[in-house]
């Protein structure tokens, strides 16, 4: 029924690949040559700092993340097509589209021609897609993947955009871009549309389930051909975060994964980037923390269905972050945190914005050994492309 509910593998070639034989990872690849799912998990402002970090709170110096836990490893370049530093709409329209684009530009080239995306074109191929993040359903990133505009600003007109396209999953914050200035839906907040146009209620006729309440969707009971819309904020979703990001990939793979002719979903960290600009450390790792939960479940799911293509990776990083064991005494430093066993370490900032510096990218699965070495963050959606042949 549709309705509105209210609320009452031996991990191989880690660090610069130095040495590691292209036939050594052969197997990855011919082991199951057909993709049928595709999970592309990118933590928002994601260095290698903030894996470090996470690493060592988590499970200590020694210990890896799930992430760490990938066969493959290489870096990403990130620059945009009109500066060195992108932004997360530039950066997520490159690896949703291949093409390199101007800051602040969803889902289009630099002269604002509408480019394909990966998940149009899994949705053309039969698959079911998804989209779950922490910040608004509607914002850069996840925009990105189901709409076309020259401004990221616009996401009232990238919510109705994304609910045009059909997709099956949309689970994240942001009710406020679907509904109208007069409403205020589950939360307390105002909507932004100046249209009049509650886009919740469209949903819900168009056969979406819609809810908003965490225990509901823990609850939640996925069946055939289900649509779900899920909003757990009237802007991005507040810390802690309930559902959790894990909370929600995992019903979001519950879902898509009874569709016979596969998916592809696109799952976002998205607040590590937001915590970084505030120099939080604290925030970021719990952030990324949070985020590796995420890649667990979608490991996890992998685990069983070895048809699957799973590429974690970063828009960019935020906050030019630096981890250490001893402490600098710079003005600014986080800390001290403190590993499992109680060893010290602090965190050091050298910005509160955007830098350059290249993303980490691990992979599994067929077709992940497209992404070894050091790339551009176009080659993400390279290797998805072909993983679709």
């Amino acid at each position: 029924m549709d309705l509105i509910i209210r609320p009452t593998i031996a991990l191989l070639c880690i660090g610069l690949l130095i040495g590691c034989e292209s036939s050594s990872l052969d197997h990855i690849d011919a082991a199951h040559p057909k993709t049928n799912n595709i999970i592309l998990l990118i933590g928002d402002g994601m260095g290698e700092a903030h894996r470090l970090a996470a690493r060592w709170a988590l499970v200590g110096k020694k210990g890896k993340l799930a992430m760490d836990e990938m066969p493959v490893r290489g870096s990403l370049r990130t620059n945009s097509a009109n500066d060195k530093i992108t932004d997360s709409a530039a950066a997520a329209t490159a690896m949703a589209t291949g093409v390199t684009t101007n800051n602040g530009i969803i889902g289009m080239d630099a002269e604002l021609r509408p480019v394909m995306t990966i998940l149009e074109k899994a949705q053309e191929r039969g698959m079911a897609v998804g989209l779950v993040t922490t910040t608004q359903i509607a914002h850069a990133t996840p925009g990105a993947f189901a709409a076309h505009v020259s401004s990221r600003k616009a996401k009232p007109e990238i919510a109705q955009q994304m609910l045009s396209k059909g997709v099956d999953v949309m689970l994240g914050g942001g009710e406020n871009d679907f509904l109208p200035t007069t409403e205020n839906g589950c939360f307390p907040k105002a909507g932004k549309r100046t249209d009049s146009r509650n886009l919740t209620r469209e949903a819900v006729a168009d056969g979406y389930t819609y809810l908003c309440e965490p225990l509901v969707l823990q609850s939640f009971k996925a069946v055939a051909s289900t649509k779900l819309l899920g909003l757990f904020a009237d802007k991005g979703m507040t810390r802690p975060f309930s559902p959790t990001l894990a909370e929600m990939a995992q019903k979001a793979i519950d879902i898509l994964s009874q569709d016979p002719d596969g998916f592809f979903l696109m799952i976002e960290g998205g607040q590590i980037d937001w915590a970084s600009h505030d120099n939080d450390a604290a925030a970021v790792i719990a952030s990324t923390i949070g985020f590796d939960r995420a890649v667990k479940a979608a490991k996890d799911f992998a685990s069983a269905n070895g048809d699957t293509l799973i590429i974690v990776t970063a828009d960019h990083e935020t906050g030019g972050m630096k981890v250490s064991s001893t402490p600098s005494g710079l003005p600014g430093e986080d800390g001290p945190f403190l590993t499992p066993d109680a060893k010290k370490f602090y965190v050091n900032w050298s910005t509160d914005e955007h830098t350059s510096s290249k993303v980490p990218v691990t992979a599994q699965g067929p077709g992940s050994t497209a992404l070894m070495g050091k790339q551009d963050n176009t080659s993400v959606y390279r290797a998805m492309q072909d993983a679709l042949q």
